[in-house]
């Protein structure tokens, strides 16, 4: 299900009294706060005041829905690129054209199409199009790990020889090229730009070259005829261990093949940016030239940028960020602005970076707020549920709970309680030969958190959540010391068997797994009420229907005996409630044994013909068959079945024919009864929902302080194989490696409904039922 909330409401969604906002918050529909949670909370400092039409993106959507896509070797897609097909080639499979790829090894340029740019996307069947091997031209497979992939595809078309020209990185040292006539086959062209051309005498030696957008070269005036902006990074030592900081830098060329890289780097990263900047593009708004990019912070910006390419504006604007409603949280990244017509849409990089996705925003749209996933509630005033704790839960107040229902090795435990937390040393060795102390896994869906304080200074330290199913096949997500510095790992064994890596530097860290039944999604948060993902979701299930884990917990480790023992606490330990417990817990809407009554609620009282209207029904029956018609003329909107909270959810299309004035939605369970409730349709109406102030509270016209975690001081924007892989490993007794140590619903439905009813967003229609105790 989703819906749409206009940016002048969503202030008001922020203030709402706690009981209203246990209901908004089983829909995932509460703003999260001004900064999302970074490494080591990243200070941020001015932003630019942007033109006055500047554009305000509205979040629309993911269009690399990872579960269906067929070509997914890595579960991330990053760096959109639009192209208009139509309008170069003849019989193109849509419209438009967007490219993106994984980042990871193998990578492989990914080809979707649609004939709207708001979609629907379709996956290209022969992706994909471009792979890391093309005989005789290269061959990436056996290389380096983290650095054997070609990515990062960017489109634009050479009027001059009539062929779309396709730039990509593979390795990170290179950027190269291939041309086409179709958008579907490509030529090898060759290098574009590599690190040799990048480098300048007595400078720093550069160790990347990608990430580059290619255009028609602005300045009349230049002996160029094309441009290029890309990012660099050299080997310069900085803060934490990594080397470098990624840099913008321009190339041009006469013929979009042979490239002179200017020595001068354009843009460095200022204090709002953070470590890095990266993922430039050229845009036009209103005769003013602009550099796009993001940054360290987790946003997008803009600044000003001259028509010769080299003069830059001081100060960044901020071009877009996270609204924090629903699904649309955490870090943008790689903007790509595309107009048709009078329509202008960002289509970007959304999500962590070593688990993005392509997600788009149109100026000036409704935002569309997605439940959260795994359907589990998101209350700002009860973020971690210190009230309403599920069953399995255990504060550590008196000792142990009797929840814990055994301990591998517990000849060798040494965790203790005392002072209203647990203890557990950071036990020799990993998962295969430490003591881990563990409970069973509910059935279904589940979402466990603790919060956790460990200070490791020395490589292989960490501590945190444990799912397991033997020595050799968990999941761990875990603070600790890497390579890079003080990081957030979250690392499979068995299959898949995967690390991916944050830079973090605090001390304390609230850690979440969450699963759906289905997959599994860690996230971490910085300040125990925003939570980002970390890496790619992965499947719950060793086989159909049976779960892959059977138990979790807490745990710390070391690494080898030679690295110091020091301790790590955890506060608390709390399964989430579903969205019906945290309900029926909280009171809201009424107390147990009250009857519960039909309740029908509109998205929209007034809206056009062509304008999609949703209707929620609250008080069915668990798994009531319902049916919906809407009156004058019968229109039938199908049947759904209500789900354990009573709520079902239609949504449709107002017909074009229909006539101007009061219509009349029924829906009708076999055996709750019926209820009705009106709305009007009117040719000039603008679909908005009614009851707003007309203020401006959108969340990404903030202080352009909302990052992603993934970056914060010293992280990166970019996941550069060769510089932020998985840390060597210490040995263990069986040989198995770590980072550290490895061991080798509809409930939303219901309160998105309600959360309408609440804010007075549409007629209302209590019905005819049976009584029933709620």
């Amino acid at each position: 299900m989703k819906i749409t909330l206009r940016r002048s409401r969503r202030a008001a969604q922020a203030v709402v009294a706690v009981g209203v906002a246990a209901v908004m918050a089983a829909a995932g529909t509460l703003p999260a706060s001004a900064v999302p949670p970074g490494a080591g909370g990243m200070v941020t400092t001015e932003v630019a005041p942007p033109p006055a039409d500047w554009p305000v993106f509205g979040y629309q959507g993911i269009i690399t829905n990872k579960s269906e896509m067929t070509y997914n070797p890595t579960n991330e897609f990053i760096f959109p690129s639009v192209f208009h097909a139509g309008e170069h080639f003849a019989n193109p499979l849509g419209e438009w054209y967007l490219y993106t790829a994984p980042h990871d090894d193998p990578g492989g340029i990914v080809l979707m199409y649609a004939d709207s740019l708001e979609g629907p996307w379709t996956e290209h069947t022969g992706n994909p199009v471009i792979s890391r091997v093309w005989e005789p031209h290269y061959n990436l497979e056996g290389g380096r790990s983290g650095d054997s992939h070609v990515s990062t595809p960017d489109t634009f078309w050479n009027a001059e020889e009539g062929k779309m020209f396709l730039y990509f990185h593979g390795t990170n040292s290179t950027t190269r090229y291939a041309t086409s006539d179709d958008g579907i086959t490509f030529e090898y062209g060759g290098v574009a730009v590599n690190n040799a051309m990048s480098d300048v005498e007595g400078g720093p030696k550069t160790v990347q070259s990608a990430y580059a957008r290619v255009f028609e070269h602005p300045d009349p005036d230049s002996p160029y005829n094309y441009a290029m902006l890309y990012m660099t990074n050299d080997n310069t030592p900085v803060a934490g261990g990594l080397p470098g900081v990624r840099r913008i830098r321009l190339a041009e060329s006469v013929d979009a093949r042979d490239w002179v890289v200017d020595p001068q780097v354009i843009l460095s990263p200022g204090e709002e940016e953070g470590a890095n900047v990266s993922s430039p593009n050229l845009w036009e708004h209103d005769g003013q030239l602009y550099l796009l990019y993001h940054a360290s912070s987790g946003n997008s910006y803009a600044r000003t940028i001259d028509k010769t390419l080299r003069v830059v504006g001081d100060t960044p604007i901020l071009l877009h960020s996270a609204s924090g409603l629903g699904t649309d949280t955490g870090r943008v990244a790689a903007p790509e602005v595309v107009s048709d017509g009078d329509d202008t849409y960002l289509f970007y990089e959304a999500g962590d970076r070593l688990g993005g996705t392509i997600a788009w925003a149109k100026d000036g749209a409704e935002t569309v707020i997605e439940p959260t996933f795994g359907g589990f509630p998101t209350d700002e005033a009860n973020p971690v549920f210190e009230t309403c704790a599920a069953p399995g839960s255990d504060e550590f107040d008196e000792g142990l709970d009797d929840v814990w229902g055994r301990t591998v090795r517990e000849d060798l435990a040494r965790h203790a309680v005392s002072d209203g937390t647990l203890t557990i040393p950071t036990y020799s060795g990993g998962v295969a030969a430490a003591p881990l102390l563990q409970q069973e896994l509910p059935d279904g869906a589940w979402q466990v958190t603790t919060k956790i304080t460990i200070d490791p200074g020395q490589t292989y330290q960490q501590a945190g959540l444990l799912l397991y199913a033997s020595d050799t096949d968990y999941l761990k997500l875990d603070m600790g010391q890497a390579k890079p510095g003080r990081v957030v790992e979250l690392v499979s064994a068995g299959t898949p068997s995967f690390t991916t890596q944050q830079r973090y530097h605090d001390s304390q860290i609230w850690l979440r797994l969450t699963s759906d039944g289905s997959q599994i999604e860690g996230s971490v948060s910085s300040d125990g009420v925003n939570f980002d993902r970390i890496g790619s979701m992965l499947s719950a299930e060793s086989a159909a229907g049976v779960p892959r884990f059977t138990h979790v917990g807490p745990f710390a480790f070391r690494g080898g005996a030679a690295t110091p023992e020091i301790e790590a606490t955890f506060d608390w330990f709390r399964f989430s409630p579903s969205a019906q417990q945290y309900e029926e817990c909280m009171g809201v809407p009424g107390e147990p044994g009250e009857p519960a009554e039909l309740v029908v609620t509109f998205a929209h009282s007034e809206l056009a013909p062509g304008d999609d209207q949703i209707v929620t029904g609250t008080g069915f029956a668990a798994g009531e068959r319902v049916v919906g018609v809407m009156n004058s003329d019968p229109l039938d909107l199908g049947v759904q079945t209500a789900g354990s909270d009573g709520v079902v959810v239609f949504s449709w299309t107002i017909p074009q024919d229909i006539d101007d004035g009061i219509h009349t939605v029924t829906l009708t369970g076999d055996e709750s009864g019926e209820a009705s409730a009106q709305f009007r349709v009117a040719s000039d109406a603008d679909g908005e929902v009614p009851g707003g102030d007309g203020s401006d509270g959108d969340g990404s016209d903030g202080d352009g302080s909302d990052g992603d975690g993934s970056d914060g001081a010293g992280g990166d924007p970019d996941r550069p194989g060769d510089q932020t892989g998985p840390v060597e490993a210490a040995d263990t007794a069986d040989g198995e490696t770590d980072l550290a140590v490895t061991g080798a619903d509809t409930s939303t439905a219901w309160a998105a409904g309600l959360l309408l009813l609440l804010a007075g967003a549409a007629a209302v229609a209590i019905g005819r039922r049976r009584r029933r105790t709620a």
